[in-house]
């Protein structure tokens, strides 16, 4: 089976229980877990029964112990995570949002392992062996200087072997801030643009690309197949070297009511797959009860490259389809790993799983 290699940070989630804010949990209970773009994309590969290899770097001790031998136990190969006695795991705190309170992310990633760890400890020629795709989220170039040179390292690697590279553009505006030179849109900017410009496919959304990026559609229609494709073709004018553009397109209605979709754009045959849709066209989920949202971009961009993968027995289409439903389950799972498997993306596909009881 192709391999697919991830790389990025995971971290430890704290979240106060259900929908409190974190002033009512502190002092008592709080809830721990792990979480991070790629290795949520792992694990959902690997829930797919893909072929995954995470590279991170973890301090050595017992917490890094515990999140290794988690990922492992979730069938994600760990044995390309660095363990270094360099600074400690990063960690973020999440409030979840409710109505229109929205969701609430708080960073502890300074001074964690992965920021301090240089690019000469990861050794690219051997993690990329034999790999399909190497998938890295925009997320990691913008913890430090550090990562960031790393990632360019990745990518440059990946395209010299012939491994092809995903970029998912993930942009987090509270992160961006180790170069004083620059605003934080300023250097997300430059940054993401140099990996792109490496990558064979790019994932993000039309804000991002048009307030981080520049890049916007001219179409006039409110038809989305034509917006998509319009989008997808000014990106690519941008960065010819991409092959494919994915397109997340979620409208939020309230932090617990979002549609949710994919365009998937391919160059070679110039045209876009919009996923779900019917004979009538693009009809996006209505996911009226978000359960935790955060995640869900990257369990499509791992089901995404998990289709991408098998395209002996996915067509485009499918494909498309097949990323949007593991986007949309994600929604239903506590937690940043998604634990959704392929027989439950394939009920949501065929309509034999409308939320009610499987018996």
């Amino acid at each position: 089976m192709k391999k697919i290699v991830t790389f990025g940070e995971v971290m430890i989630r704290f979240s106060p229980p259900g929908l409190n804010k974190v002033v009512q949990s502190l002092p008592g209970s709080i809830e721990a877990t792990y979480g991070g773009a790629e290795a949520n994309a792992a694990v959902q590969i690997a829930m797919l029964g893909g072929n995954v290899d995470f590279v991170s770097s973890l301090p050595v001790g017992s917490v890094g112990d515990s999140c290794v031998n988690y990922l492992k136990g979730l069938g994600v190969n760990i044995d390309s995570v660095i363990r270094s006695e360099l600074g400690c795991m990063g960690a973020y705190y999440l409030e979840t949002g409710a109505n229109q309170r929205p969701s609430v992310v708080e960073y502890h990633r300074a001074g964690s392992t992965f920021s301090l760890l240089p690019k000469n400890h990861y050794n690219w020629e051997s993690f990329l062996a034999d790999a399909e795709w190497l998938l890295i989220s925009g997320v990691t170039p913008a913890i430090s200087k550090i990562a960031s040179e790393a990632v360019i390292g990745a990518i440059e690697t990946a395209k010299h072997i012939g491994v092809k590279v995903c970029f998912d553009l993930n942009y987090r505006m509270k992160l961006w801030r180790w170069d004083p030179n620059y605003t934080p849109i300023q250097l997300a900017s430059k940054i993401l643009a140099q990996c792109i410009q490496k990558s064979d496919l790019v994932i993000g959304n039309e804000q991002v690309f048009s307030s981080v990026l520049g890049i916007s559609t001219k179409a006039s229609s409110e038809d989305l197949t034509e917006k998509s494709t319009d989008l997808a073709k000014e990106i690519i004018k941008s960065f010819p070297n991409l092959s494919y553009v994915a397109l997340n397109m979620r409208e939020i209605l309230s932090a617990t009511h979002n549609r949710f979709g994919l365009t998937l754009y391919i160059k070679e045959q110039d045209v876009s797959f919009l996923a779900p849709s019917n004979k009538s066209g693009y009809i996006p989920y209505e996911i009226g009860n978000i359960v935790d949202r955060v995640g869900a971009g990257d369990a499509l961009a791992g089901a995404l490259l998990y289709g991408m993968c098998n395209l002996d027995t996915f067509d485009h289409q499918e494909v498309t389809e097949f990323a949007a439903a593991a986007g949309c389950l994600s929604h239903s799972i506590v937690g940043d790993f998604s634990f959704i498997n392929r027989k439950e993306i394939e009920n949501l596909l065929t309509g034999n799983s409308l939320g009610g009881v499987v018996r």
